[in-house]
Order: C-alpha cells, then sequence, then structure tokens
C-alpha cells in the first residue's frame, strides 16, 4: 500500500462556497486505496466528521502578511514534501497553485520522490505569443519545472494534448496518463428539491463558477437577450464569485440589453446547496472561451440531470457529446448558444433524453467510483517506476 501526500488551500465543510470541499471529498474517497494520506493546509475553517482514520490533515505555520505570504506559504508547503515527513512514498498536485507546485518540484529534485501532477486545464498556458506578467511568467516557470520533474502527468482529456505539448515541449509524453475529473454522483443526483428561492413559477438558466471573461459569461448575457424574446418565462441566474469590476460590467451589459430584470447574481452559493440548483435548472450553459479540462462544475450539472448546452472547447466534448449528452457549439458564437438554449427550453423531450444520458455518462465514466482507484493505481506505478 502507498502513502501519499497532498495539498489543499483551505479545509472546509460542504457549507462552504468553494471547490476546496469537493477536493477534500476525493481525497476522503482516495483514502480508501491507499495505506495513508496526509493533506497539507495552512487553513483550518472545518473539519468535517467522518473522515477516514488514515487520511491526515496536517496544518502549517500561515503568515498574513501580503508581501511575504506567497513566499513564506511556498516554504511551508514545501517543508514537509522536501523532508518526507510521515514516510511519504508519493507527492500528488492537483491544481496550479504555485505553493503546491513547487513542493512537488523540490520533493521530486532533492530527494527524488515520486510525484504525480495533475494539469486540470490549460488558462494559464495563454495564447501564442501572448507576453505576460512578472507574477504569470513566474507562475508558469514554477508550473514547468514540476510538469518535467513529475514522475506522471495525468490530463483530464485527450483534447488538452495539443495545448499542452506546446506549453511543455520538453514534457515526456510517455509519463502522461489520461485520468477524467471526477464528482460524487450520490451527492449530486435529479430529483432534489428546489431552492425556495426559484420558487417563482419561471424556469431558470443557471450557471456556477468563477466568473471571468474566459468563462465566457458575457457571451451568455448576450445570447440570453436573444433567447427572452421567444421565450418569456425565463430567468437567467450566475452564481460564484469573480472580480467586483468585471461583475458590474457584466451586470451595466444585461442593462444595456434590457435584461437586467430577469438575470441574477446571488454570489457564492454554499456546496450544499449547489446540486439542487442543479437539478432543478431546464438549461446549464458552459460557454467557456477555452483553458478548460473537462469542468467540475459541467459534470456535476450532468449528474444531476440538468440539460447541457456547452462550447466545444479543450476536454469539454469528451464529456458532452453533441445530441447525445447535451448540444454543443462553438466558442462565442452568441447565435448559436441562443438557438441551443432555446432548443431545449421549448422541446423538453429532448431535453430529458439528453439529461438522462448524461448523467448516465457520468456514472459510467466520471464517479468518484470509477476514477479514484486509476489514481491509486497511478501512485503505485509511480512508485514502482523510482
Amino acid at each position: 500500500m502507498v502513502s501519499a501526500m497532498t495539498f489543499i488551500g483551505k479545509v472546509s465543510g460542504l457549507k462552504a462556497a468553494s471547490l476546496h470541499a469537493q477536493y477534500l471529498e476525493e481525497y476522503a474517497s482516495l483514502a480508501h486505496h491507499l495505506e495513508r494520506i496526509t493533506v497539507i493546509t495552512d487553513t483550518v475553517e472545518y473539519i468535517p466528521p467522518n473522515l477516514p482514520p488514515n487520511l491526515e490533515i496536517l496544518k502549517v505555520q500561515r503568515i498574513s502578511l501580503p508581501k511575504i505570504y506567497g513566499a513564506f506559504k511556498i516554504f511551508s508547503y514545501s517543508l514537509p514534501a522536501v523532508l518526507g515527513l510521515r514516510d511519504t512514498d508519493v507527492v500528488y498536485v492537483r491544481t496550479f497553485s504555485p505553493p503546491e507546485l513547487a513542493a512537488l518540484w523540490l520533493a521530486g529534485k532533492t530527494r527524488g520522490l515520486p510525484t504525480v501532477l495533475t494539469l486540470g486545464g490549460t488558462w494559464l498556458f495563454g495564447k501564442p505569443y501572448e507576453k505576460p506578467g512578472t507574477k504569470k511568467a513566474l507562475f508558469r516557470w514554477i508550473l514547468r519545472r514540476a510538469a518535467y520533474t513529475a514522475t506522471k502527468v495525468t490530463l483530464y482529456s485527450r483534447y488538452m494534448i495539443p495545448e499542452v505539448r506546446y506549453f511543455l515541449p520538453g514534457l515526456d509524453l510517455n509519463k502522461v496518463k489520461i485520468i477524467h475529473n471526477s464528482i460524487r454522483v450520490e451527492r449530486f443526483r435529479p430529483g432534489l428539491p428546489a431552492p425556495e428561492k426559484w420558487l417563482n413559477g419561471r424556469r431558470k438558466i443557471f450557471w456556477v463558477g468563477r466568473i471571468n471573461e474566459g468563462k465566457g459569461i458575457e457571451d451568455l448575457i448576450r445570447a440570453f437577450a436573444k433567447v427572452v424574446e421567444k421565450v418569456k418565462d425565463v430567468e437567467l441566474w450566475i452564481a460564484g464569485t469573480g472580480e467586483k469590476a468585471f461583475q458590474m460590467y457584466l451586470m451595466k451589459k444585461a442593462l444595456a440589453l434590457g435584461v437586467r430584470d430577469r438575470v441574477f447574481f446571488p454570489g457564492p452559493i454554499p456546496n450544499e446547496q449547489v446540486p439542487n440548483y442543479m437539478a432543478n435548472t431546464s438549461v446549464f450553459p458552459y460557454p467557456s472561451r477555452g483553458g478548460e479540462g473537462i469542468p467540475r462544475a459541467l459534470l456535476e450539472a450532468m449528474a444531476c440531470e440538468a440539460p447541457i448546452v456547452a462550447t466545444k472547447v479543450s476536454g469539454i466534448p469528451e464529456a458532452v457529446i453533441h445530441g447525445e449528452t447535451g448540444l454543443l457549439v462553438a466558442r462565442q458564437d452568441i447565435v448559436g448558444l441562443a438557438t441551443a438554449i432555446e432548443t431545449l427550453l421549448e422541446d423538453e423531450k429532448l431535453a430529458k433524453r439528453l439529461a438522462r444520458q448524461a448523467r448516465k455518462k457520468v456514472v459510467e465514466e466520471f464517479s468518484h467510483d470509477v476514477v479514484i482507484p486509476q489514481i491509486a493505481s497511478l501512485f503505485r506505478q509511480a512508485c514502482e517506476r523510482k
């Protein structure tokens, strides 16, 4: 059996509105396939009950001074990995956080520990000939060091390989393994009660995630303005967090398009409530402009049998099969996006068929029961290679 060390930005329960709770759920599932898993963090808000006894939360020192916080976090996260605490067999990183990437790189470089790195998206790679700022350039430099040092690298989708090869030309593709993003299909499921605030007789179009330009939220609002010209009993809900200036821009855009009274920004929604929204939305659009792997929110909505419209970018087509598990449109195709949403709103039979098949696909290919054993197996392979 393998003993693993991994990381998380903060330990929180499902009442928190962040991905950290889902990451901890993943680690708890992974613990059942390992001798022990140690989770490094510098922030503990709430430790959920009933965590596996072989899952240990190791809280390291945190310094809150802005100018040295990042550098100190790199040090505090790297130290346990470099020292090989808890008899660690393999170091695992599944996010783009610089402290975690640095810990993996240093553990592999200084101690020769087996390491596994998940590249969950390509947004950090940027566009060809893009000149990044100092912070982003340093971020990319650390990511490259980690990727080249890693014993094994996982991608969520085969469709990510061209972008990965461009950004990481020195990466040995023989150490790359395709392992999907995964979710808890027991928690994300259809048939859940609707949020009380939704009981007003109007159908809902729901999106949740990090609100930024790359997610295509402006495209969604523009498409929604076209949808309401034909479909009157519908609202658009955009949940999550992002820069206030960009959210204000989106609100002004909705106002200019004459749909501000039908576009709602509820802010962050606790994890435990998100399935209720997804299970009761008439359409879950995901109009990303790129940089994705296979988005977790998309898989969660599919598991809740929400009818899906998504853009054909990155790894999304591996989950959303056009005409089978959802509808696909080109990125930034406003008319195409609006038409697809209208189709699902007006053709209930089609929407239900796609939604049922979407959940079936997620259960069979993206559930914890299917994916987590693959990760544990990769840990063993990494250790055998070393």
